[in-house]
């Protein structure tokens, strides 16, 4: 599947949301087509050399306004993991994209050994009220969702975010999840 990419330096996963301001022609015009197409964009990370990394997020568009300032404002919500197979940049810097959609992480049910990684995930996301709004679908009984949201919330390098989005479940984001997240 063939996709426009929109890269920048964050991460958005499955089930995750964002809000985007758009500017750049080139970047209207990847809204217009996905609007069109109703088949969405590749959200990729961008990494250091500026090139896309290999495991992106298809995401669909939800809502739309124009901002204050007069810009146009996006939000995205992740729909499934994809891989980049090959890209290429259009004459206006528009990133394209041969695409094929990956397997979902498995959902799995947050126990008793992982409870402490949901209620902390939990009393960030009530700290900051838009994360909040954006995640109105919020599942802190799922550990696949859980993992997601905390590799896009967490300060560290997207290579490493990249490095556990790459595997097909979650269990390296959740072994560095332990490492960083401290029990009660």
């Amino acid at each position: 599947m063939q996709l426009a990419l929109f890269p920048l330096p964050i991460c958005l996963l499955p089930g995750g949301f964002t809000k985007l301001r758009i500017f750049e022609p080139r970047y209207k015009r990847l809204v217009s087509e996905s609007l069109s197409s109703g088949m969405g964009f590749g959200f990729c990370m961008l990494g250091e050399d500026n090139k896309p990394m290999p495991i992106a997020t298809r995401v669909e568009i939800i809502d739309f306004e124009t901002l204050d300032d007069g810009l146009l404002g996006v939000s995205v919500a992740g729909i499934e993991r994809i891989e980049i197979v090959s890209w290429h940049s259009e004459t206006d810097g528009l990133k394209r994209g041969e695409t094929r959609i990956l397997s979902p992480w498995e959902s799995r049910e947050v126990d008793e050994e992982h409870r402490h990684l949901s209620h902390r995930l939990e009393e960030v996301m009530h700290q900051f009220p838009q994360q909040q709004r954006l995640n109105q679908d919020a599942n802190f009984n799922n550990l696949t969702w859980v993992c997601q949201r905390w590799l896009e919330l967490l300060p560290i390098a997207l290579v490493h975010k990249q490095h556990c989005y790459r595997q097909d479940s979650p269990d390296m984001a959740l072994a560095l999840l332990e490492q960083i997240i401290e029990k009660d």
